[in-house]
């Protein structure tokens, strides 16, 4: 029986059809910041704004790296996985303000995941997929990510182990937090070797959230850079204005900052804003919302 599973899965992974993976690139961040692929996908970076590199950090023994500009005059850049494994990735100009990103490559998959959705039950995520062949699987391991980036397991369900029948699974996440108002979720499908098989990442609008636009600014106050790093939200792909005003009320700066659905970082220049104190004011999708910032002495 195993014999005939795994020349099943063989066959499946020679019909597989490879994967485009397009990444924003945008406003000091990829978008989005993390993947879950499979050996044989291309990751598709496509320029927005500024002028950045997609440049390799580390890869998986025996893949190869990468350094290309993206920019008015360098507007995509493709790679195509050969080796499974943990990529990461920056742009070498502006990693120090967290321009930073990765993608996991999964090898031969042990299961064929055929839905992966995610809906509200009870006012709580309620994340439901289905296999159509299992060979070797011991659980799944259920991530979740508050910025898209980092994922921490939050529960295991137990799997078939090995079938080739359609299998249905079902967790409701009960610990997510008011104040997150998109959450990122990922399966690990991991088999009875140790061996991990990533899901694509899905992105959860928690509708009992606090609505709120900006997450955090930081440094406040912003030092002698003049660097004004901040993350916020956003209910669609779009433009966030903001501009920057003295106490007497007159606006200082005006700037945009390109948005994805989700969790977004963004960067604001105030190298050439006298020292004092200002009121930075935010608006998108009909939300503002104003902040107090210090500027020191340079």
């Amino acid at each position: 029986m195993k014999k005939i599973l795994l020349l099943l899965f063989y066959f499946i992974s020679l019909q597989s059809k490879a994967t485009v993976w397009e990444v924003s690139v945008q406003d000091f961040q990829f978008s989005p910041s993390s993947l879950n692929v499979v050996v044989g996908d291309v990751i598709h970076w496509v320029w927005a704004s500024g002028i950045h590199t997609t440049t390799s950090v580390s890869v998986p023994s025996g893949a190869s790296g990468w350094d290309n500009y993206i920019d008015d005059s360098n507007t995509s850049f493709d790679y195509t996985i050969t080796k499974a494994g943990n990529y990461k990735y920056e742009c070498s100009f502006h990693a120090g303000f967290g321009m930073v990103a990765s993608f996991t490559a999964s090898g031969v998959t042990p299961v064929t995941l055929s839905v992966f959705n995610i809906t509200t039950q009870n006012k709580k995520p309620a994340l439901m997929w289905t296999t159509q062949t299992e060979l070797n699987v011991d659980y799944f391991s259920i991530r979740r990510s508050l910025n898209g980036r980092d994922f921490d397991e939050i529960g295991r369900v137990p799997a078939a182990g090995n079938s080739v029948i359609t299998n249905k699974y079902f967790y409701i996440d009960n610990q997510l937090s008011e104040r997150a108002s998109y959450v990122y979720y990922a399966l690990a499908s991991v088999d009875k070797d140790g061996n991990t098989q990533l899901s694509p990442i899905k992105i959860y609008e928690n509708k009992m959230a606090v609505a709120k636009l900006i997450i955090y600014l930081s440094p406040n106050p912003v030092g002698k850079s003049g660097h004004l790093m901040l993350q916020f939200n956003a209910a669609r792909a779009g433009n966030m204005t903001a501009h920057l005003s003295d106490m007497q009320g007159r606006i200082i700066l005006r700037t945009t900052l390109s948005a994805e659905r989700g969790v977004n970082n963004g960067h604001i220049h105030l190298g050439n804003i006298p020292a004092g104190i200002y009121t930075i004011s935010f608006t998108l999708d009909g939300i503002t919302e104003a902040y107090r910032v210090e500027v020191e002495n340079r």
